[in-house]
């Protein structure tokens, strides 16, 4: 019997125009009436990752930054955060700048950003949770160590394709992975969706073998593998779909709220 359900964000919960549907919306809280737990389990960072609970009528607790911290919705409270070790922290952020990758970089407190790139967000990623997080700076180094800052995610907009990733890859203690086909994530070794969910479920109590995790994308295969029902959209890549006990329809056609119903039979 599934007892809690984890839901990934892009291509998964929100639809392709970024939304969370009506249907979606009672599929959780009718999930959550039946005593399940519904928790979202996002590469986003947390600020986006709180909003998004109450949008959705979620439980409390919510892994951001691509399973490199765990939070209570209800109190902003961080409970579990894994950090870049330091070395590695400045020498992949020193590559990054090296190959003029468009960066955000998630810390423990904000979301950084040059002036250009949030100029061209503003355009293309029109959610308020983000910008009101973002700090613009072009000195990410310098910004980081005047605050105290430490790394928990590195997004880069230029998939692997173009960025030798390989680089990032041979660092110590980080985690690369992927969530489109144009993009890199990077987190501290060991930090992923499984672990930050192995987090949530320790707290509200519930075996992960219990646990249902429904995504789309390669950084949910973690959670996929941790998990006695791994759901993947119909939109997902193959190479997702082949891990997963359960395909949902995409997210264009109501595939969340079909994967969170389907977890009640």
């Amino acid at each position: 019997m599934i007892k809690l359900i984890s839901l990934d964000l892009d291509g998964t919960l929100l639809d392709p125009k970024g939304r969370i549907t009506e249907a979606s919306k009672a599929a959780i809280a009718k999930a959550r009436a039946a005593g399940l737990r519904v928790v979202i389990n996002t590469g986003r960072p947390i600020q986006e990752g709180v909003f998004f609970v109450r949008e959705a009528g979620c439980d409390g607790l919510v892994s951001g930054a691509g399973g490199g911290a765990v939070a209570d919705a209800e109190t902003g409270r961080t409970l579990r955060r894994w950090d870049v070790p330091e070395p590695s922290a400045r020498r992949a952020i020193e590559l990054c700048l090296g190959w003029d990758a468009r960066l955000m970089l998630f810390t423990s407190r904000e979301i950084l950003v040059n002036a250009a790139y949030k100029k061209y967000l503003e355009t293309r990623y029109p959610f308020p949770a983000f910008h009101e997080s973002a700090v613009v700076t072009e000195d990410f180094l310098g910004y980081m160590a005047e605050h105290g800052l430490p790394l928990v995610k590195i997004h880069g907009d230029k998939g692997p394709g173009l960025c030798p990733v390989e680089e990032l890859a041979a660092l110590p203690d980080v985690t690369i992975t992927t969530s489109t086909d144009h993009d890199f994530e990077l987190t501290a070794g060991g930090a992923d969706k499984g672990r930050a969910l192995a987090v949530i479920a320790d707290r509200y109590g519930i075996p992960l073998e219990q646990c249902a995790a429904v995504g789309d994308s390669e950084n949910d295969l973690s959670a996929f593998g941790v998990v006695g029902l791994p759901v993947a959209m119909g939109n997902a890549p193959q190479r997702v779909k082949a891990e997963a006990t359960r395909i949902a329809p995409s997210n264009g056609e109501e595939g969340a709220a079909w994967a969170v119903l389907s977890c009640l039979e």
